[in-house]
């Protein structure tokens, strides 16, 4: 698939990398290593912020200010990486969901990036585009009934909105049945060595404890 950009992001001089990886997966429980990884990581981003709040984080900081620029409150809307981050500091495990998604998750907690988890199966057309929510726009999300998109940054394939650095749609969410995966990773006013250092982290986890040989 062919990624666009809508023209708002370098309007807003705003820096956009957007990773995005396919993968052949096999979505079971996450193993014991996996889990065993979500409390180390946890444990490692505690000691990083030493305290400070989620949103100091420089990357987080980024993706705030993202969302501010096009219109979207940061505070209401928290990015992922904000609310995952938040949880952990408030000494609240991580949810564990399956194995691609706990993958995804600790690639956010550790990185501080968005990131989006896909069943490519379920989306549609050639083309995905990276773009602000218009007046109206809504999805259902993923244990958050419909969503507010509106000056959400979001990705959209023909049959619209599937995903944003906010909450993933249930259109495309991953499920037993997800065979091929598109990981992505939201890189909103950060720099590309932080993006390509973080797909480098995913593409080590989602390897070992979720791909499988074509």
């Amino acid at each position: 698939m062919q990624l666009i950009i809508d023209k708002i992001f370098p309007r807003h001089a705003m820096e956009v990398h957007i990773g995005i990886m396919d993968y052949k997966v096999a979505v079971n429980s996450a193993p014991p290593a996996l889990a065993t990884a979500l409390e180390d990581g946890a444990e490692i981003r505690m000691q990083e912020l030493l305290g400070e709040a989620a949103s100091s984080d420089p990357v987080i900081s980024g993706v705030r200010t993202a969302f501010k620029t096009l219109g979207k409150d940061p505070s209401r809307y928290r990015p992922s990486s904000e609310a995952l981050t938040r949880r952990v500091l408030a000494g609240k495990p991580l949810y564990q969901v399956n194995n691609v998604v706990d993958c995804g998750n600790l690639v956010s907690l550790m990185t501080g990036v968005p990131v989006g988890c896909y069943d490519a199966a379920r989306l549609k057309g050639q083309e995905i585009t990276l773009r602000a929510g218009a007046p109206g726009e809504t999805y259902e999300g993923i244990g958050k009934g419909d969503i507010n998109l509106e000056c959400l940054p979001l990705l959209a394939d023909e049959d619209g909105a599937f995903g944003t650095p906010f909450s993933d749609s249930a259109r495309t969410a991953v499920r037993e049945t997800t065979s091929n995966l598109k990981f992505v990773l939201y890189g909103l006013n950060m720099d590309v060595a932080h993006v390509e250092a973080a797909s480098e982290i995913a593409d080590t986890l989602i390897t070992r404890f979720c791909a499988i040989d074509e």
